[in-house]
Formats: structure tokens, C-alpha cells, sequence
């Protein structure tokens, strides 16, 4: 497997104008086993395909959901459904204090609509609206589509070392 370099984004928490989406909810943990299918599906051939397997996949989703990222902050994330399974997810935590943005797909059928663009800008207005002030992720370099999207709503690299993966 080759070594990945990841780098940590910024960027404040600042209300947006979005439309609602009648379909998106907070996630609950009987999502687990979907969202570990929505992202193995959405990483496949990205730069974030790591040769996981289903299974691997609900794996993370569930240590996600069980802190190893920091506590879910369920309130302000949210899952979208259509034709009855999940297609989108923004899986916000908790960590070091701040709210880190730690999974954001869309399934494949679905990409290129702004569904990944409105689920972020909902729940950076969820954040606001909780006093927060700042919002971090993380972004593989390389996963040009995903540091568009995340440049053009004001994420700028933090002043830190990338992070490195086997």
C-alpha cells in the first residue's frame, strides 16, 4: 500500500444560505452497516480507496460511532436518503475540542448534484447556531474533486505537518 499524505483544513464556522432537505436526518447507529456500504462505494478508485472491504468499512463506521474520532456530534450531522438507502453522509466529532469533519460521501449515482456541498453547508449553519467558530477535516492530497469543494467554502491548511498513512 503506498504511503498517503493527508493534510488537516480550517475553516470558520460562518451561517450560509441552503435549501432544507426533507430527506437528510441526524444519523442514528442503526445506520452503521449502510454508511459503511456508502463508503466503500463512494471511496472506490478515489485516492482514498485503501483496498477496504465491506466489512473493514463498517468497521471504521463503527469505531467512528463508538469516539474513535472524537464524540459524533449527532445534532449537527446529518444522513440523506433517496430510493430508500443512504447516499449521502456528514459524520461530524468532536475532537481536540473542535469539530472535525470526520466523513463526508456521496455515493457515486449521486455525486455532481451538490449534495456533498449542501449536507456540509447544513451543518456548518447546525455549528454556528451552537456557537462554534471554527470547523476542521482532513484531505488526502491528490482527492482534487474533495479539496475543491472544501477551498471554495473556505477550508485553508492548518500550520502543521500533513499526516502520513500506510
Amino acid at each position: 500500500m503506498n504511503a498517503r499524505s493527508r493534510f488537516m483544513l480550517a475553516a470558520p464556522v460562518l451561517q450560509r444560505p441552503v435549501a432544507d432537505d426533507p430527506a437528510a436526518r441526524p444519523p442514528r447507529l442503526s445506520d452503521a452497516d449502510a454508511l459503511g456500504a456508502l463508503l466503500l462505494d463512494a471511496y472506490r478508485g478515489t485516492p482514498d480507496d485503501e483496498g477496504e472491504t465491506l466489512d473493514d468499512a463498517r468497521r471504521i463506521v463503527r469505531e467512528i460511532f463508538a469516539g474513535a474520532a472524537g464524540t459524533v456530534m449527532w445534532s449537527v450531522s446529518e444522513v440523506t436518503e433517496r430510493e430508500g438507502r443512504l447516499v449521502s453522509a456528514t459524520i461530524v466529532t468532536l475532537w481536540q475540542d473542535l469539530p472535525l469533519l470526520a466523513q463526508m460521501v456521496t455515493a457515486p449515482d449521486w455525486q455532481r448534484r451538490g449534495m456533498a456541498r449542501a449536507g456540509l453547508l447544513r451543518t456548518i449553519n447546525r455549528l454556528a447556531a451552537g456557537d462554534e467558530t471554527v470547523v476542521r477535516l482532513v484531505v488526502t492530497q491528490g482527492n482534487t474533486r474533495a479539496e475543491a469543494l472544501y477551498e471554495s467554502l473556505g477550508f485553508r491548511p492548518e500550520a502543521q505537518p500533513p499526516f502520513n498513512s500506510a
